[in-house]
């Protein structure tokens, strides 16, 4: 299991970049006493190389953030100095729809987990200590971060007025929608912000999105966006460098040799197929993808309601990529296994019996490392992880008759069981 596997790598990193040559200075730790403008108090930076979704600057006393996928600007400035001039955080009460400029001082001490990559950049940085609370419904996989999440206050949202103003997008006669405020209740416990998976109305919440990179290198580089709040970026560099190292000494340049497709059947609570859908890689995805030596079916998203046009549309993929959902009769979901499969994709069907991946026993999904309370991993670890993803596909992609080997992909027809974590696996 991959939090099992190389957190103890990421240890001795951090060991190592922690140790830094003599009379050489690092980010502070803590506060300091006294402020001096002269002074560069971030020597160890970060620098954004990929399509990663943020850019990071440095000016003094000041760490200068923006978001592009929120549409968000952080200003975090070391503890223990002045808010630099000029700056002004958006009001907590403002109606401004998007570009908030958001303050915090850095290092983080005592924080509020709503973002599961986050958590795993956290561990992988040793930052669990820092953890004070999490959102009420967040879940994780990681069994240690379970039970530390066990053991806190969980926080939740509030709704409130006034309301956001959020403009028409596309057509200029689209009208505008009032949207309830929303915000973390931080309450009186002294927590100093939130890192949420999407921006919000918050002043005190910080957006971490590496599920938007458009690189896959790119989503490693979010473990520097966090290091950030911590003044670890020399720990985060020393990370992602040894990712960007493995992820280019596995990338194939030889021919490409299978096509893979991602697709999901739709039904509806009561068991009726209601059709088929075949849904294009995303950005970062299409790109690891041709990494590991596919052929990718980009096209557009498009449904079925014919399984023999269906069936069609898919004869040429060697692999299939399942996101499907069962049901439930009540509301929700739950993962499907290789039964639900069968009847959803219809797989005893005589136009079946000759799909490549069927043949090939290659039908994979990424939840293969799932949590009790249905969180997978590859919300969770694969998102700043991509070294282990494109291992994961090659993987896939060599295998002769389905692969048993990789981190996160299950495959269905070989009826691979899914890998359940709870608190009680953690031994730390």
């Amino acid at each position: 299991m991959i939090f099992r596997t190389t957190l103890c790598a990421a240890a001795a990193l951090l060991a190592a970049a922690a140790t830094f040559p003599k009379g050489a200075v690092g980010n502070e730790s803590g506060c300091v006493s006294s402020f001096d403008p002269s002074t560069d108090y971030f020597p160890d930076k970060a620098q954004v190389k990929y399509g990663a979704g943020f850019d990071i600057s440095y000016n003094g006393n000041a760490k200068y953030i923006t978001n592009k996928v929120s549409g968000e600007n952080y200003v975090l400035y070391q503890c223990g100095t002045p808010i630099p001039n000029g700056v002004q955080p958006t009001p907590a009460n403002s109606l401004q729809v998007g570009n908030w400029t958001k303050v915090a001082a850095v290092p983080g001490t005592k924080i509020v987990l709503s973002s599961a990559p986050a958590s795993a950049i956290i561990e992988a940085l040793g930052l669990q200590d820092a953890v004070a609370a999490s959102y009420k419904f967040l879940s994780v996989t990681s069994p240690c971060m379970q039970k530390l999440l066990d053991s806190l206050p969980r926080i939740e949202q509030t709704y409130a007025t006034p309301s956001n103003r959020r403009r028409g997008i596309g057509s200029a006669s689209r009208k505008n929608t009032l949207v309830r405020r929303v915000s973390y209740d931080l309450g009186n416990q002294g927590l100093q912000w939130t890192f949420t998976t999407y921006g919000m109305s918050d002043p005190r919440s910080f957006a971490v999105n590496p599920e938007d990179a458009t690189d896959m290198l790119g989503k490693a580089e979010w473990i520097k966006f966090v290091a950030a709040f911590f003044n670890k970026e020399a720990e985060a560099n020393k990370l992602f460098a040894d990712i960007e190292s493995r992820y280019n000494s596995l990338k194939k340049s030889d021919s490409v040799k299978k096509t893979v497709g991602i697709a999901r059947y739709n039904k509806a609570a009561n068991g009726t197929i209601l059709g088929w859908t075949t849904v294009p890689a995303q950005p970062w995805l299409a790109q690891g993808l041709s990494d590991a030596g596919y052929n990718t079916h980009t096209k557009d998203m498009i449904s079925y309601t014919n399984i023999d046009d269906f069936n069609k549309a898919v004869s040429g993929w060697d692999v299939l990529i399942d996101t499907s959902m069962e049901p439930l009769p009540h509301g929700g979901a739950k993962v499907p296994e290789w039964q639900d499969l069968t009847n959803g994709y219809k797989l005893g069907s005589t136009g079946a019996k000759s799909l490549s991946f069927l043949a090939q026993n290659a039908i994979y999904r990424s939840d293969l490392i799932s949590s009790t309370q249905n969180a997978t991993d590859a919300d969770e670890h694969l998102q700043v992880q991509p070294d282990v993803l494109l291992d994961d596909l090659i993987k896939v992609a060599s295998a002769a008759s389905g692969a048993k080997d990789a981190h996160w992909y299950r495959n269905l027809p070989l009826q691979m069981s899914i890998d359940w974590t709870s608190p009680a696996e953690c031994t730390n």
